[in-house]
């Protein structure tokens, strides 16, 4: 961590979740995120949310996004971590896939309006931060 850069208040957990047709499952959160200086909000983004105490990196993930998105997912692999360079939060990113058959309704009707499968390519489109490089070559965008 560089001397200037602030201790991140918050350690989160996305899931990058890809289908057979090479779309990308995100989230349109209800209220959007600013970033501290300005320069980015946050409406869209991939599905996850924080650690509660007592649980792994991949059990918050999988209840995350089954309460965001109504999926039961199984994790992968880690794909990368970084301090977001715009929201200073910690995030590790992880490569999910959807457990067939486990479709349930979203439960956190209070923080999420929709989901959307997106083509990779237009991906880009409904970010407005920063990308992770690692999640963009794991994407191969």
């Amino acid at each position: 961590m560089k001397k200037d850069e602030k201790m991140p208040k918050t350690e989160v957990v996305l899931g990058v979740i890809r289908n057979s047709g090479n779309k990308v499952l995100i989230v349109n959160r209800l209220w959007m995120e600013k970033s501290a200086d300005g320069s980015a909000t946050l409406t869209w983004a991939f599905p996850g949310g924080e650690i509660d105490e007592g649980e792994t990196q991949e059990e918050a993930l999988i209840r995350e996004i089954r309460s965001e998105t109504g999926f039961k997912v199984k994790v992968l692999e880690k794909i990368s971590e970084r301090i977001h360079p715009q929201f200073n939060v910690k995030i590790h990113y992880f490569s999910c896939q959807v457990v067939p058959g486990s479709m349930r309704p979203i439960t956190d009707v209070h923080e999420i309006e929709s989901t959307k499968w997106v083509d990779v390519s237009e991906l880009r489109n409904y970010f407005t931060s920063d990308l992770d490089p690692n999640v963009a070559k794991f994407l191969k965008i």
